[in-house]
């Protein structure tokens, strides 16, 4: 398949402010996680948390895990998993009898103090989504406190070497934990799987002591970071590049890898390049396009994305060239081209939930059948679970893929202060980082020495604050000289920048 034998990459980019990671495939964007310094990142983490309230009627419960708001617990996420796993994977080892029906009430009582696992992020007004179905995921394997299970990626359709591998893993492994073999681990040697459970395991162990000995309402696990989980999830054989531009975390995850994948390490490069590595990989334009609400297609039309409390809407216009005798061949050729932009931009600005795509009037049962097929190709990279339905009579198509965290818009956007949520302006670390590339590009592509910079006062404040640390880093690293104007009309997300005859140059550098 064309997933197989794509050409992948990894960049990993960081600033004071900012860590941005890209996928690349074919030398193509196709997924990108952006995270400030301020993010708090909690999916993964395990918790010692305390029943608050149980609620037999909605078959949840909610749990105090010491954040803002309280974890919200299912009933199926409560009780033993290993009928789901087997029914999941097809397969597996124990002998466990189906689980019966059990109430929630039955499960938990108020005050008890319960190991959670948070499966989605606190995203709005919504708490956390936690489960006690633990997992410790490593490259090669997925350990499971709590179930004997033992189950192989379905990318291994051998069922001899499906046996083989459930024979070695239940022969390694240690009593009261199953495991999944992810695809990373179907060629490692029996020495590989051994040494990663030991590893996952004695993450269990040391779980199950905090339990022991630390307060209730505390985090007693913290999940690897955003770097590590992406070369985790993404760093294979078919991986062609990683490229880094820190020194810092270069080394660190060299360090990582020397424990499992030591023969790869001459992927892990260096980035040292005075352009800047999103630049030079051209992908600068597509991260500003994820974050805003229009986005262009290749052969004319554009998309308008909205985001809702309860979903993201997508509209899809043709433009100003539908006319004439081709206009129904026009119509389906956009609503293709619809479909791998969507597909693309649902993975890049991480959208999760419910999404209605509102595509161009078809006449014919066909073309809509057509554009129904084209959208499902174009979301087989998604590692995300996706569903969607076929498009209705009023050309409505309706997307369910599922959410683990904040997505994109959310993260790096904040509600305006003057219109309360009708439109977005970016934050404040966001038209930090847009300054950052903006004076990249105009150092690269306009040999500029020196720049007036117009900000409004909160900007001029983070710029200057900690004896004008912000400021200085701009400067050194662009080989710049930034007169720094201070005007309070501005918005917080404003910048306009002047060269040396005072002549206004923000657009000749700016992202489209």
């Amino acid at each position: 398949m064309s997933t197989q034998s794509s050409k992948r990459g990894i960049l990993i980019s960081m600033t004071p402010y900012e860590k941005r990671i890209a996928i690349m495939e074919d030398g193509e964007l196709v997924e990108l996680v952006v995270e400030g310094v301020t993010s708090n990142r909690v999916l993964g983490n395990i918790y010692k948390g305390v029943v608050q309230k149980v609620l037999p009627a909605l078959k949840a419960a909610f749990i105090d895990i010491g954040l803002e708001k309280a974890g919200f617990l299912h009933q199926d996420d409560a009780v033993d998993r290993n009928l789901s796993l087997r029914r999941e994977f097809g397969d597996g080892d124990d002998d466990d009898s189906a689980d019966e029906a059990v109430s929630i009430d039955e499960l938990l009582k108020e005050g008890q103090e319960i190991m959670v696992q948070v499966i989605k992020e606190p995203i709005s007004t919504k708490g956390a989504r936690l489960t006690t179905h633990l997992s410790f995921a490593g490259r090669f394997l997925v350990c499971m406190p709590g179930t004997n299970f033992v189950g192989v990626s379905k990318r291994e359709r051998d069922p001899h070497k499906r046996r083989e591998f459930k024979k070695v893993v239940r022969h390694l492994k240690g009593r009261d934990v199953g495991y999944i073999v992810r695809t990373n681990g179907l060629g490692e040697s029996e020495l590989e799987i051994s040494k990663q459970m030991r590893d996952l395991e004695s993450k269990w162990e040391l779980t199950k002591l905090n339990f022991e000995n630390q307060a209730a309402e505390t985090c007693i696990y913290e999940e690897s970071d955003s770097v590590d989980q992406t070369i985790r999830e993404y760093f294979s054989d078919n991986t062609d590049y990683v490229y880094v531009d820190s020194r810092e975390e270069y080394f660190a995850i060299r360090e990582e890898l020397q424990k499992l994948s030591s023969d790869k390490l001459d992927k892990v490069k260096l980035w040292s390049s005075a352009e800047s590595l999103f630049e030079y990989f051209k992908i600068e334009d597509d991260y500003a396009r994820s974050l805003q609400r229009q986005v262009p297609l290749s052969r004319g039309g554009n998309l308008v994305i909205d985001q809702t409390e309860a979903l993201v809407a997508i509209d899809i216009n043709t433009g100003p060239k539908v006319h004439g005798k081709d206009q129904a061949k026009i119509i389906l050729e956009t609503n293709i081209d619809a479909c791998y932009e969507i597909a693309k931009q649902l993975r890049l600005r991480d959208v999760g939930g419910l999404i209605v795509i509102d595509f161009i009037d078809m006449d014919t049962d066909a073309d809509r059948d057509i554009v129904y097929q084209e959208f499902r190709k174009a979301i087989r990279r998604d590692k995300a679970p996706i569903s969607p339905t076929p498009i209705s009579q009023f050309g409505l198509m309706e997307v369910t893929r599922k959410r683990v965290r904040a997505n994109l818009m959310t993260e790096k956007t904040e509600k305006c202060p003057v219109c309360e949520g009708c439109g977005h302006i970016l934050t404040l670390e966001t038209t930090l980082s847009l300054i950052d590339r903006w004076l990249a590009r105009a150092r690269t592509k306009g040999r500029l020495h020196r720049v007036q910079m117009v900000v409004s006062p909160p900007m001029v404040d983070v710029l200057c604050r900690d004896m004008g640390r912000m400021f200085n880093y701009l400067e050194y690293k662009h080989d710049i000289q930034i007169e720094l104007v201070e005007d309070e009309h501005s918005y917080i997300n404003q910048f306009s920048m002047y060269d040396l005859k005072g002549e206004e140059i923000t657009d000749t550098f700016n992202f489209s």
